[in-house]
């Protein structure tokens, strides 16, 4: 073979090997990918993965521009439009109608706050006293006024305040409940969604058939996630950096979405957010695919509960008086804007 035949089998060669290597690392490279991918979804439940790297900011539940109350009363969609300021508001109601009924002892435990408010005249105020029941400071009812079942979709926006004995008070072997969504017959059963203190450790969970299902991330495989989204808040791993905490003496704004699919299909999405005064909404339960049940089809959400509720409490623990209040509730179609 001639000397310029050699070098043009070289050029071949080298081009031929080349090619042969760029290929070879993009496979590579996608393999490693995927399986980075792959590792990644692992670590979240079957019902949450297709979110994962989506941040909460995405969300066509948040609105971008804050509104005072009465802007917010005013949207589109709005039902509920509650803001505690009148004092007919708390004249006692008629079983099923809205309005504040009494605790375990049949005393009324809560009233108008003039005083202390987010907005507008007053507020709800609900006490919470020493060697009390379950039923510790009676609760406020509130219809939809709207029947919630498959392929539809509801917000619900409240301010709330705790006093510090709220939030440290040994109240034995239960915790508090802040707010339950549910059918107008019952707050416990299979149309429910929870929203309580998890074990007085100063973080709100959220669970569904009279507490036979939280919405946690879980796969089966640590981490199990009480709170997710923005948080990362890991099952025996509570801290202030990747769970959200309960803060005294401010109003903090809780924010539901609640899409519900078929009864009983992977369908269902849940999403709650919280914000601090003065900050943006962060989000802390992102539930998609999840099963949602309903025994009494067309029995469905439309009612929602606020309260102190705590399910063990034993009547012999004496305790310092606590205080718990909400203001600017919001039932909606359609999202509700963070206030101003």
């Amino acid at each position: 073979m001639s000397a310029s035949g050699r070098v043009r089998g070289l050029f071949r060669f080298i081009l031929v090997l080349g090619v042969s290597l760029f290929f070879l690392a993009v496979l590579s490279g996608g393999m490693r990918l995927a399986g980075r991918l792959f590792s990644l979804e692992s670590l979240l439940p079957i019902n949450s993965a297709v979110e994962a790297g989506y941040p909460p900011e995405t969300s066509s539940a948040l609105l971008p521009i804050p509104q005072d109350f009465d802007e917010r009363c005013k949207s589109p969609g709005v039902l509920v439009c509650q803001g505690f300021d009148t004092a007919a508001d708390f004249l006692p109601p008629k079983w099923p109608a809205d309005g504040l009924y009494p605790a375990w002892d049949k005393a009324i435990h809560g009233q108008r706050d003039t005083n202390v408010k987010a907005s507008g005249q007053s507020s709800l105020k609900l006490e919470i006293l020493s060697n009390s029941g379950p039923n510790v400071a009676g609760f406020w009812r509130q219809s939809f006024e709207h029947n919630f079942g498959p392929g539809t979709t509801f917000y619900v926006e409240f301010r709330q305040r705790f006093s510090k004995e709220m939030l440290t008070n040994q109240w034995g072997d239960t915790a508090w409940k802040q707010v339950i969504f549910h059918n107008e017959s019952t707050t416990c059963g299979q149309v429910e969604l929870t929203t309580a203190e998890y074990h007085s450790m100063g973080i709100p969970i959220m669970y569904t058939d009279c507490g036979s299902k939280a919405l946690y991330w879980d796969t089966g495989q640590p981490p199990l996630l009480l709170e997710q989204g923005d948080y990362n808040c890991v099952f025996e791993h509570i801290d202030q950096k990747n769970c959200f905490h309960f803060q005294a003496d401010q109003w903090i704004t809780f924010y539901y979405q609640v899409s519900v699919g078929r009864w009983g299909k992977p369908e269902s999405t849940i999403n709650a957010w919280a914000a601090l005064e003065g900050q943006r909404f962060r989000q802390w339960v992102k539930m998609s695919h999840f099963i949602l049940k309903n025994d009494h089809p067309g029995n469905d959400y439309d009612t929602l509960t606020l309260l102190a509720y705590m399910t063990n409490k034993d009547m012999k623990i004496n305790h310092p008086t606590a205080y718990t209040w909400f203001d600017e509730l919001i039932v909606s179609k359609e999202p509700i804007a963070l206030p101003k």
